[in-house]
């Protein structure tokens, strides 16, 4: 194996992890695996977001090469993505806010052995009638993972730029070296993005079995710190009016 080669695999392995363990694509997949509390089926919902998120780091370095011919992208393309990767954090976010706080505060009066437990019933809109409209949304189908994929895929929005510029690096030398820096950067994607999603699923597996309040506590906790980085990054692109 050549240095040429064992430098691009690894240098395309080590942006492969840093681009997966950005602040915004953790928070997304956490907010997408909170909800099942169990590490293999999380880790199962990271790679899903993962392959959508890298189909789309794909098309990016497609279109850079067969499109656009160049490495560098207008600012504007950089500015959308982040305000469009904002606005999908923040509803994943109030969404998973709004679950924990439905757990921490809903519960039906029901009956066990006789004895009637009574329970904090509160109504909450955007749920269905036996307020439990969140967890109709865990499909553990194909659709349901495809549905993770796409939003996978929303979240680069933006160009990677860091990886077009180094595969850019790599046209001198060859298409397949290109074909191998990207495989191994995807490789490298997946699995920290697995390994994200079944970090969070333990996580909140280990909530899940303590107490359903602790549980949703720990979910509206999380809904809140995600909102406040789409906050973040919206300030950072969205000019303040004083």
């Amino acid at each position: 194996m050549s240095v040429t080669l064992v430098g691009a695999v690894v240098t395309a392995g080590v942006l492969g992890v840093t681009h997966a363990v950005e602040p915004d694509h953790v928070a997304g997949i956490a907010s997408l695996t909170s909800r099942y509390g169990d590490a293999r089926l999380s880790a199962f919902v990271g790679a899903c977001f993962s392959a959508g998120h890298v189909a789309l780091v794909v098309c990016w370095l497609g279109a850079g090469y067969l499109v656009f011919g160049r490495t560098e992208f207008p600012a504007v393309f950089d500015t959308i993505g982040t305000v469009g990767v904002a606005a999908l954090l923040g509803l994943l976010g109030a969404a998973l806010a709004f679950s924990g706080l439905k757990r921490v505060f809903y519960a039906h009066s029901h009956e066990h052995g006789g004895a009637t437990h009574s329970h904090t019933h509160i109504r909450l809109p955007l749920v269905g009638a036996d307020g439990h409209g969140d967890d109709a949304g865990h499909e553990h189908t194909t659709a349901g993972y495809l549905k993770t994929g796409v939003i996978g895929a929303l979240f680069t929005l933006s160009p990677p730029i860091s990886m077009i510029v180094f595969s850019s690096t790599l046209l001198t030398t060859g298409p397949e070296l290109v074909a191998v820096a990207v495989g191994t950067y995807a490789v490298a994607i997946t699995a920290t993005m697995s390994a994200l999603g079944a970090g969070a699923g333990a996580v909140f597996g280990r909530t899940s079995n303590l107490d359903v309040r602790v549980h949703g506590g720990a979910q509206a906790v999380t809904g809140v710190v995600v909102v406040a980085l789409a906050g973040s990054l919206l300030a950072d692109v969205v000019p303040l009016v004083g």
